[in-house]
This record gives structure tokens, sequence and C-alpha cells, in this order.
């Protein structure tokens, strides 16, 4: 299994295959993953997270409202929306996610967040902001409406 250490994370909804398309490093073409994430699946990751997130970082301070991140502590990584040209100009073959795990450090209070292909495992490390912003700006690229869901589930 090839591992990928993730910097950029960049969430947005493909119409043609009415999936969530998660492009991991889209500038790094060494190193791109283009990740899709089903409806079923979305629909049980984001509960997920955000029960994850409130049981280990209930009482640390989130900055709300942010659209790009940057991990200044973390090995430079950022999530982000970026605009379409370059995502697609440098599009790979889409692969499906099958697992994501998040592994807490009681001792650095830090997660480490491992998203699985059949043949690729990308790994990120986040604290308490990152995390909750990368999973609220992948909630933000959800079609609710066209999924049939509320904006509040």
């Amino acid at each position: 299994m090839k591992n990928i250490t993730a910097n950029t994370f960049t969430p947005l909804y493909d119409e043609l295959e009415d999936r969530l398309r998660l492009v991991i490093n889209y500038q790094d073409v060494q190193n791109r993953v283009d990740l899709m994430i089903t409806r079923a699946f979305t629909l049980n990751l984001i509960p997920a997270a955000e029960e994850f997130i409130d049981k280990h970082y209930k009482n640390a301070e989130l900055v709300e409202d942010n659209v790009t991140i940057n991990f200044e502590d973390s090995n430079n990584q950022s999530v982000s929306k970026t605009d379409d040209v370059n995502l697609e100009l440098l599009r790979t073959q889409e692969i499906l996610l099958i697992e994501v795990n998040f592994a807490y450090d009681d001792n650095t209070k830090q997660t480490l967040l491992t998203f699985k292909s059949k043949d690729i495992s990308t790994t990120a490390l986040f604290d308490a902001h990152t995390i909750a912003q990368t999973f609220k700006v992948i909630k933000s690229s959800i079609p609710f409406i066209k999924w049939g869901i509320s904006h509040h589930f």
C-alpha cells in the first residue's frame, strides 16, 4: 500500500459522480490523491467526525468561519477551497474512499487522521482547530438539497 502525507485538503461536490471529491495535495503531482466519497459514507463520516471532535476537543477554542487553514505547527498543511482550473489541470484518477481512522494522542492533544482506499493511505496530524475546520469545509461541500438532507444533520 502506498502511503502519502496529506498537506492540503480540498473538498468539492462532483455532480457527474454524485459524490464528494476530496482532493489531497492538489498541487503536488507526485502525491496528489483524488478520493471519491459516496453519499452513504459521507452521511456516516460527518456525524462520527463531529462526535470525535466534541469528545476530544470540547473545551478547545475553535475559530469559526475560515475557509482556508494553515497548519503552521503541522508540516505546513492547509484546508482550502481552490479554483477548478488547477483542480482539473492536475486531476488524477479518482479512488474510492473506503475507511477513515481517527487516532487521538492524550499527551500531544493531536489527532492522526488516516484516509484509506484499496491501495493508498494518506495521513495528517491535526490539532483542535484544524480538524474542526477540515470537517467544516468538507461538510460545506455536501449538496444538502440534492441529497435530500437537512443542513443540520
